[in-house]
């Protein structure tokens, strides 16, 4: 560096927000041994005249220091109020004069992790609503380079950077770089300053393509044995030379690729390379890909079918309560790093995502002193397969506690916060469908053990593929961050099942952060998602209502004395849409941990819906998918809200025969129905018909022993039959037959139930 020039810390630069309400540490460089000084100017932002002897504006701070030897300096700024005025810092050693201009006041915040919180506005759609311009000028960005290699980078550093050579704070009417920043982040600024009217700084760091590996520091991975260990005892642990391995299997990966696509083109064009051909020939042989995926995953062995709920109710080891209330701002001690006692052994190739410290050394480590009000993080949707995840979140917590300010806090409302994202059904491993839920209930179990504020804010509701979701993620976000720092009137997680209290063949439920009542999602009469079971420990669907709009009453006529009850405890739980009034999803929960039959989903059943929402395959994004369909004759399969005997409505169908009958189903071939659907110890099956025509007509099941004759009136009529195999029912398809001797007709069907 050259010899009177003043180094600055990255994060302080035009724009920039910095925190209220605590003190501010300003490290730097300038020339070694000189006198540097610091002066604050404050200025109203509406450009109105100040008085000189008006001492809130003006010069309103100096200070003065010496630096060392290699000319480190620090400014301690004492703390201001949240103020939308602007402020100037003006550094002076010797000739040389730093000038930082448009500083604002407020709440600054960090965004970290991967997947819906790195989605950029460019590629995300707001909701339609109108911004206001003055919460507009209210909101900034602190934006690096999204995947941490900066222009005057070769790759992501071995070791920590200290400074970025390009990122810079934005406003709304940077609109070119807005574009690229996380539309998470910039709902979530807005919608805070909505609520608190003064800046809101959000440092935008999130990656897609990194895991919580990415963010915890090397320097924290050596100091906790147990999580050295861990990494270690999974090929997750590297040194510097095992890296620079690393990076040359990745170039020559990117040139396998460029030329991969150069090669295609070429041949569109009728054009061949024979260097090129031999070049990517050689490459293909060096390169052993076979080990870019998770090394030595934990990801439980394939369970059989019939198995995997049981699986998921294994326990894992608890969380040291101790440890989790160490990670406080101000109460973490440093651990004395023991001795290795043998070299390392070399690791396999290691997927980027999977690389410690990669996102930390060359996105974290440079905001070194920053102070915040609060951290957000989001897991990326591998992360079910870490085994140990409390290792890793307490690594992350300790690496961020290195970076942030303020350590020591007196005035516990000054604490910062860690806010997490639970993990989106679409990262559901089909071999092992309840990890995902697993994963987020211990998400849920650490956070409760921390003595900082958090918040648990899940988007299993926000299953279709729609651009506004980041947006939604952002604004419930906001929403408990009012709930941690601002107001007691807000919540501060999503909602979380506490309490389960027997009454007769009921279960009456209570919830935490309902704030003034929870409802039912709209366009839905119908409390739905609850599951309930008996001493068997196999779970069926129940019904459920709210009770004074706090608590939650649940029940299943032919469960006498229910044991357990869960709610959303399936893969993919489009029925769990219960929220709070401030429009945060209940979270998914199961009361206890005994190995247990979950509930398949049997949302067919209710005869409420036509569609769903769901995966054809595994490997299509969600969508709204067909709940029955015709197999022969031809019909119209519609609902009716009036005529019914059960939920909010019955099917109605019009039919035309073939060879005098007519055959609809619900479809159970989509892969989100983890079919075949199991129904233990159930043997017959019940079906409400109403026969509008008292005509006479018969119903026959694929798989089910005879036929039930329909009454010729206008009454509704539960109609039973046997299963006709051995064991428990187990369906791939369910195949309902009207037999009419008329060529055309109408039924309505309720009600379906498992018996």
């Amino acid at each position: 560096m050259e010899i009177n020039s003043i180094i600055l810390p990255s994060w302080l630069k035009e724009k920039s927000v910095f925190q209220q309400g605590v003190e501010l540490v300003v490290e730097g460089y300038a020339a070694p041994s000189a006198t540097i000084t610091l002066e604050i100017v404050k200025d109203p932002t509406d450009g109105r005249r100040v008085s000189k002897l008006d001492t809130e504006y003006g010069v309103i701070l100096s200070l003065e220091t010496t630096t060392s030897g290699k000319g480190h300096f620090v400014f301690k700024i004492p703390p201001y109020k949240a103020s939308t005025d602007s402020y100037t810092f003006i550094f002076t050693c010797f000739s040389e004069v730093a000038t930082v201009n448009d500083i604002r006041c407020g709440d600054v915040w960090v965004f970290l992790g991967s997947e819906l919180l790195s989605v950029p506005i460019c590629k995300s759609q707001a909701p339609a609503v109108p911004m206001k311009r003055n919460l507009m000028t209210l909101i900034r960005f602190f934006t690096p380079e999204r995947s941490g290699v900066e222009a005057d980078d070769d790759d992501l550093p071995y070791n920590p950077k200290n400074h970025y050579s390009a990122a810079k704070w934005i406003k709304v009417t940077d609109t070119k770089e807005l574009a690229q920043v996380s539309s998470s982040a910039f709902s979530f600024a807005y919608r805070l300053a909505e609520q608190i009217h003064y800046p809101v700084g959000v440092v935008d760091l999130s990656y897609d393509d990194s895991t919580i590996l990415s963010w915890i520091s090397r320097d924290v991975v050596n100091s906790q044995v147990a999580l050295h260990d861990y990494l270690v005892s999974h090929d997750l642990y590297f040194e510097e030379d095992a890296y620079n391995k690393f990076l040359v299997k990745d170039r020559k990966n990117d040139e396998i690729t460029n030329l991969e696509d150069a090669i295609e083109e070429e041949h569109e064009n009728s054009d061949f390379d024979i260097d090129k051909q031999a070049r990517l020939e050689e490459l293909t042989e060096e390169v052993d890909n076979s080990l870019l995926d998770f090394p030595n995953s934990t990801k439980p062995a394939t369970s059989t079918e019939g198995e995997a709920s049981k699986a998921a109710a294994t326990t894992r080891e608890p969380l040291s309560i101790s440890a989790a209330q160490t990670l406080d701002f101000g109460l973490i001690k440093p651990k004395k790093v023991e001795e290795k006692k043998e070299e390392t052994p070399e690791v396999k190739f290691i997927a980027p995502k999977f690389r410690i410290a990669t996102m930390y050394n060359s996105k974290l480590a440079p905001l070194n002193k920053l102070t915040i009000r609060g951290m957000c993080f989001s897991p990326n949707n591998d992360e079910y397969k870490f085994g140990r995840y409390d290792l890793l979140l307490m690594g992350l917590l300790q690496t961020l506690v290195s970076v942030f300010e303020p350590k020591e806090v007196i005035d516990e409302d000054l604490m910062p916060s860690f806010l997490l994202v639970a993990m989106h059904p679409d990262a559901v491993d089909f071999d092992n469908p309840y990890s995902a839920l697993e994963f987020n209930e211990n998400l849920s179990a650490f956070i409760r053990r921390l003595t900082m504020p958090t918040g648990i804010v899940s988007c299993h509701d926000l299953l279709l593929p729609d651009k506004t979701k980041p947006f939604t993620l952002g604004t419930r976000l906001s929403v408990v961050a009012l709930g941690n720092h601002f107001t007691q009137k807000m919540p501060k997680s999503c909602p979380e099942c506490i309490a389960a209290e027997r009454a007769g063949n009921k279960f009456i439920l209570s919830f935490d952060n309902c704030e003034d009542g929870l409802r039912l999602s709209e366009n839905e009469s119908i409390l739905r998602g609850f599951s309930i079971c008996g001493a068997d420990r196999v779970f069926y669907p129940a019904k459920a209502r709210i009770l004074h709009g706090v608590r939650v009453m649940v029940w299943r006529e032919d469960i006498k004395d229910p044991v357990s009850v869960t709610y959303g405890f399936t893969p993919f739980p489009h029925e769990a849409t219960f929220k709070n009034l401030t429009d945060l999803p209940v979270l998914p929960f199961r009361f206890d941990r005994e190995a247990s039959f979950y509930s398949p989903d049997l949302f067919f059943t209710s005869c409420d819906h036509l569609t769903f929402v769901g995966k054809d395959s595994k490997k299509d994004d969600f969508e709204r998918l067909k709940v029955y369909k015709t197999f022969k004759g031809n019909g119209a399969i519609d609902i009716d809200t009036m005529n019914k005997t059960e939920g909010s409505s019955s099917l109605h169908i019009r039919y035309e025969t073939e060879n005098s009958l007519y055959g609809f189903e619900p479809v159970l071939s989509y892969a989100s129905l983890m079919g075949p659907i199991e129904l233990p110890r159930r043997t017959r099956i019940s079906i409400d018909v109403f026969n509008p025509e008292q005509k006479n007509k018969k119903l026959k099941i694929v798989g089910f022993q005879g036929e039930a004759q329909i009454k010729q009136e206008l009454i509704w009529q539960t109609l039973i039959l046997d299963w006709e195999g051995e064991g428990n029912i187990v369906l791939d398809k369910l195949q309902i037959l009207i037999e009419d001797s008329a060529r055309n007709g109408e039924i309505y069907i309720d009600n379906i139930i498992f018996i």
